[in-house]
């Protein structure tokens, strides 16, 4: 269901070596099993296919030629497609003796493979599939072909599920079920008997180590709710409706009670402003210190409360009112904590910037915002004085010589639904998103992050990321909030420093990128008792280290568009992508391709969240199309069903597409599956880059990075390459990133240089070894056959790996390569790349 990068639906074959397995995925559940052995009995249930489905006499005599095991044989494809993230959907299929066992003298199973085109015709789709040829040579399907193969002794290499069709029941209420060991290696079996009326009974038996009884419950009710719905159409239709498969629904009324129950819950919003709720602390504790730095500055609450007073006022007087947009920019400092909290007082919304920020970057952000103002220290000032009317400095000694007139509100008309920050998003090309965040979201999802990780007034918060992204907020506005303390760090370049200003600072929480995070050692911040890790997947190597002493880890998954969080995890395990449980509001499972089509639980499929937390949207015309693309301003008819109380009256719920890919689990928790942008296809075979580089973190150190990544053209001369991109950390290519002011007419800021790995002499071993550990738990076409190695990984300004920059210089490399190699030389030294 997930969308490509490349042409999902290629024409070329796909050579038997380079066939995608359809293997169903491990799913866990609420209720735990026992694992398998060859000796003991297979977990068993079973259910009856809707009535529909008339004797088979009468089906024919009524003009249907679809046949009811043409129907389940279609309703596994649909169910496979939901839960299997492959482009090639797979199964085994076969005709069992009445004796109920299979064993090779009982015929040769059949591996039936397609792609499905969500746009066909439900009855052209049946038809295909009842007609189709049965061959002997396994290829994968041209386009969207139905293939039937058969003769292929391993068949359990390429699907781990098995329809089977037994002929006759044994008159209660389920098929015969398959004895024996282990049959086929398959993990699931579906079994279709027909009764002496005619009637089509099902049942379904699974490896109790594969999954839980919720999870095959949850798969089982698909089947059977899919298979009821194609049974209606062929009765209803059997001249050729209309129905397209993309709208078959999928959630059976037993997931739409589980979704339902998941989603029940949404925080109440909390209509308050933040800077009110920051002030009734520096009035309840004024004596406590509120921010402290490592240089030794700090402020009381009563301090911060006074000096954001003075200047909130000066800032009203020059014009600034609610839905005022003022920048704000700083270096770390205890003055950067009362500018925020002045403009917001103010009652105008602040605007976080860097002063480095390319002159093009600074004008689409002032122009978009309208932004007049500018608050910053003095380092900052001439930096600005061109680019806006008005530059207040800070400073001391200037914020303690501004007037103040009384202890009352500066603002008396900014309310909860007001804007509080703008966000933008640190895009290299064209224009950046520009995030509306408004008082009620923070002030609601603070008040639950804080009751989650049982934050109060003895909180330390590290305030640790750069001012100009999204965390920065957290890290200053939930320690005053709930009456702790601020602690702002001096200048970091190493992991020394930074534990360094943790223990002088005793902070006791804080957030870092899973990168920042893996090099440092618990045993050297005592203090820390909270660690908050999102934006990157977790190393095993990170979990390890921190799981194992008294420091709480805690895996946080958000995005800018959300406030604080969409959900935690605080039982973070190794080799598992779990994120959680929502922290503010819901969340649920929807098709990539359509948020009007909602999933059961276990399927994959996009992230969309609901709730009070969420963003107003985004800034200006500049991202409205965005805007209608993933902040919905109209709830899917399916939501207001499943919770007509959240979807009716004139507060509509706040919903937004995250374009991440999950599934629901049957204990409550969220799994992280990958970005919908991280699936890659090649050679009509789908590709999840994540899941090819997990495979190689145990041959890596914690300061190597891999990225995977295709590059090359469908152009008839030369095939695309899966291509790994490597930075060792003890190479001797290792550079520190260019300077930002640095870059010329044809590299980028932070650009790094690239050369062939594979006849690198420090790295030949090491492409061996990687090589060899994806090969053995993946299939050969995830296997990269391009090893490239990066003279440094390149950073956004949040720390993250910036895979759109490494995917950039990637492109030129393998596009100058190629036209050395088509004697085109002046085109190959173009490129900033180290060429043999």
């Amino acid at each position: 269901m997930s969308p490509s990068r490349i042409d999902d639906h290629p024409d070329s074959e796909v050579k038997q070596d380079r066939l995608p397995p359809c293997l169903f995925p491990t799913l866990r559940g609420s209720r735990t099993t026992p694992s398998f052995s060859v000796s003991a009995p297979v977990t068993q249930f079973g259910s009856v296919i809707e009535t529909q489905f008339l004797p088979e006499r009468e089906w024919h005599e009524s003009g249907h030629h679809n046949d009811p095991v043409t129907i389940c044989k279609a309703a596994w494809i649909l169910t496979l497609q939901c839960f299997v993230q492959a482009d090639i959907l797979c199964f085994v299929y076969q005709e069992v003796e009445s004796a109920g066992r299979i064993y090779s003298t009982s015929g040769d199973p059949v591996l039936y493979l397609t792609r499905v085109d969500g746009g066909e015709e439900v009855q052209e789709f049946l038809r295909r599939l009842g007609a189709g040829a049965v061959s002997t040579v396994l290829t994968a399907p041209r386009g969207h072909e139905i293939r039937i193969v058969k003769g292929q002794p391993a068949v359990g290499d390429f699907a781990n599920t098995l329809l089977y069709y037994s002929g006759e029941g044994d008159g209660g209420t389920r098929p015969r079920l398959l004895s024996g060991r282990k049959p086929l290696g398959m993990d699931i079996r579906v079994g279709m008997s027909k009764e002496a009326n005619g009637r089509i009974l099902a049942a379904l038996d699974f490896r109790r180590s594969h999954m839980s009884q919720d999870a095959a419950t949850s798969v089982f009710r698909t089947f059977q709710h899919i298979a009821s719905q194609l049974a209606d159409m062929a009765m209803t239709t059997p001249s050729g409706g209309r129905t397209r498969l993309q709208d078959i629904n999928v959630c059976s009324a037993h997931d739409w009670q589980s979704v339902r129950q998941l989603t029940a819950s949404v925080s109440p919003v909390e209509e308050q402003c933040l800077h009110d709720i920051i002030v009734g602390q520096c009035r309840k504790f004024p004596s406590r210190t509120a921010v402290m730095s490592t240089n030794g500055d700090t402020l009381t609450y009563g301090e911060l409360d006074d000096l954001s007073q003075r200047l909130a006022y000066k800032l009203a007087r020059l014009g600034v009112k609610p839905e005022t947009f003022v920048l704000s920019c700083f270096e770390k400092s205890i003055w950067a904590v009362v500018a925020r909290l002045a403009i917001m007082r103010a009652g105008g919304a602040y605007i976080s910037i860097h002063a480095t920020n390319p002159p093009a970057y600074l004008d689409s952000v002032i122009t978009r915002t309208g932004a007049r103002i500018v608050v910053c220290d003095e380092k900052h000032a001439n930096r600005f004085r061109h680019l806006v009317p008005i530059t207040v400095e800070t400073s001391p000694s200037i914020l303690r010589s501004l007037p103040v007139s009384d202890r009352g509100p500066v603002c008396d008309t900014v309310r909860p639904d007001n804007a509080c920050l703008v966000l933008f998003t640190s895009g290299s090309t064209g224009k950046p998103k520009g995030i509306v965040q408004v008082h009620r979201s923070y002030a609601t999802a603070i008040r639950n992050y804080a009751k989650i990780l049982s934050l109060d007034t003895n909180t330390r918060y590290l305030s640790f990321d750069d001012y100009a992204f999204d965390i920065s907020n957290l890290e200053f506005m939930v320690p005053l909030i709930t009456g702790g303390c601020c602690c702002v760090p001096g200048p970091m370049g190493t992991v020394q420093d930074l534990a360094y200003n943790i223990n002088v600072l005793k902070a006791n929480a804080a957030f870092l990128t899973p990168t920042v995070a893996v090099k440092l050692d618990p045993a050297d911040v005592p203090s820390l008792e909270i660690l908050c890790v999102g934006g990157e997947p977790l190393s095993a190597e990170l979990v390890a280290n921190w799981t194992c002493g008294s420091t709480r880890l805690v895996n946080q998954y958000g995005m800018g568009e959300a406030a604080i969080s969409c959900c935690y995890n605080d039982k973070v395990r190794p080799g598992r992508t779990n994120i959680g449980r929502p922290t503010s509001g819901a969340v649920f499972v929807v098709d990539a391709t359509s948020h009007d089509k909602l999933l059961p639980v276990g399927a994959v499929g996009e992230l969309l969240m609901e709730g009070s937390h969420l963003a107003r949207g985004y800034l200006d015309q500049t991202a409205a199309r965005r805007t209608e693309a993933v902040f919905l301003e109209t709830p899917p008819a399916w939501l207001a069903t499943m919770h007509p109380t959240r979807a009716s009256g004139a507060a509509q719920p706040r919903l937004y597409r995250s374009g991440d890919l999950g599934r629901w689990n049957h204990d409550g928790t969220i799994d992280y599956v990958g970005r919908k942008d991280h699936i890659l296809k090649l050679d009509g075979c789908r590709i999840n880059a994540l899941e090819v580089e997990h495979q190689t973190r145990k041959r890596l150190s914690p300061l190597d990075t891999i990225i995977v990544d295709i590059f090359g053209l469908v152009d008839g001369e030369e095939d695309p390459v899966l291509t790994a991109l490597l930075h060792l950390d003890n190479h001797p290519i290792t550079t520190t990133p260019t300077p930002t002011n640095t870059n010329t007419n044809t590299t980028l800021p932070n650009e790094p240089t690239i050369t062939d790995a594979t006849t690198d002499p420090h790295t030949a071993a090491k492409v061996a070894e990687l090589k060899d550990a994806i090969a053995g738990a993946l299939p050969p076409y995830m296997v990269p056959t391009q090893f490239l190695l990066l003279s440094h990984v390149p950073r956004t300004p949040s720390k993250k790996t910036d895979r759109r920059m490494i995917r950039h210089v990637g492109i030129k490399y393998h596009l100058a390569r190629r036209a050395e190699r088509g004697g085109d030389v002046v085109l190959a030294r173009r490129a900033r790349v180290v060429l043999p």
